[in-house]
């Protein structure tokens, strides 16, 4: 098979020093590049973020051009105007395409302009970004969450008719699909009847995230890692917690994330100081400053109501810890209940937070055995090796 040289990764989210704040996609992807530059590959990502910038960072080539709505008043008024009402909606999708056209002609002009060749390109599901790739160039993408799996599965409410219809024909015109746990197959196999996927786990760096030989463990202390919302379980944490304080008096809950508006909702919803003292708020941290906070973590729960895979659940099993899970199916794909992790039960995790607090030999049994997972199925150098097969067997 042919070997693979340069790769074009075509994406909304990258995380870079220029673009710091974006989500578990825009990991993703820094991670993906960062990994096939240490293989021999050279990567260039064309990026749509909220600013105009060219660097060259970790080896990888960043180029990113402002968001087209945003810098077009007009097309963004449109766009505003006609997702209001119903019987615009056919120029409401076209107000979409236009955007997916233009980054089309901005992505042709950048790569004449600059002689590139390219072998393969990626993109991720949300937005149908595919449709905005050169037709001449093979391409893949990669079913991170788009909006229509967050509208139907998820409750995701007032997402743009337009990113539907962008996503929907993307995935008609598109025959290279990855999709990242059997559960995120399942679903877009069902919204989209995509035909099939290649199914390629998301991987973590296990030498980075790590136990530390002697953990300087907060006792009693309760963690909650990812941004801290509604859909991620945030209050359902927090209903938990209270429970567990009453019981444990020196108990802590530790988030780890984004705040959003929750340390305003702790101050309004609890009225006893010695509980609101309890609650701490740590904010976005970088991956050296989240290892450190989390390994000091007695459990660390994820109550999410819905999601395609979690690489902040895989980042905490690496740091062989005891976690907690919601019982959503991506989750159930990785977590065997008292084997290398717990399962609430609906929303009870005061329950399985009692469990870890009084069992030491399942708590050492869980934290060894999540370790031991990741370390053989959901390394970062097993999920690029699959990668580049993949991307192999396409070209």
């Amino acid at each position: 098979m042919k070997k693979i040289k340069r790769v074009l990764i075509v994406t909304k989210e990258y995380k870079c020093s220029l673009n710091p704040k974006v989500g578990g996609t825009g990991v993703f992807y820094k991670n993906l590049s960062t990994e096939l530059v240490s293989r021999g590959v050279e990567v260039n990502v064309f990026l749509i973020s909220k600013k105009q910038f060219d660097i060259l960072e970790d080896g990888v080539n960043i180029y990113s051009i402002k968001d087209i709505f945003k810098s077009n008043p007009i097309l963004e008024l449109l766009r505003s105007l006609t997702g209001k009402v119903n019987f615009l909606e056919k120029l409401h999708d076209k107000i979409y395409l236009t955007e997916k056209k233009i980054i089309s002609r901005k992505i042709k002009n950048w790569i004449q302009k600059n002689n590139l060749v390219f072998d393969i390109a990626e993109t991720h599901d949300f937005d149908g970004l595919a449709l905005s790739i050169p037709k001449s160039l093979p391409y893949v993408i990669r079913c991170h969450g788009s909006w229509s799996v967050l509208e139907k599965y998820f409750g995701y409410k007032k997402v743009h008719k337009g990113r539907i219809f962008c996503e929907k024909l993307a995935f008609e015109k598109s025959k290279n699909i990855i999709c990242i746990s059997k559960y995120n197959e399942k679903i877009n196999k069902s919204l989209f009847s995509i035909k099939n996927p290649r199914l390629i786990y998301n991987g973590i760096d296990v030498n980075f995230y790590k136990p530390f030989p002697k953990p300087n463990i907060i006792p009693k202390s309760v963690f909650y890692f990812g941004n801290v919302s509604y859909e991620k379980g945030a209050n359902t944490i927090i209903d938990s917690f209270l429970i567990v304080k009453k019981k444990y008096p020196n108990s802590t809950l530790h988030f780890v994330g984004n705040p959003n508006q929750y340390e305003t909702f702790i101050s309004q919803k609890i009225n006893e100081l010695e509980i609101k003292k309890s609650i701490i708020f740590h904010g976005n941290k970088n991956g050296t400053e989240a290892v450190g906070l989390l390994n000091r973590a007695e459990v660390v729960c994820f109550p999410s109501k819905g999601e395609n895979f979690s690489l902040s659940l895989l980042e905490v099993m690496a740091m062989q810890k005891p976690v907690v899970c919601s019982s959503i199916d991506s989750f159930k794909e990785i977590i065997e209940d008292s084997v290398n992790g717990l399962i609430a039960k609906g929303d009870n995790f005061h329950e399985e937070i009692d469990l870890i607090f009084n069992d030491e030999a399942l708590k050492n049994k869980i934290s060894l055995n999540a370790r031991k997972l990741i370390e053989t199925e959901f390394g970062i150098d097993k999920m690029i090796s699959e990668t580049i097969d993949f991307y192999k067997e396409i070209i």
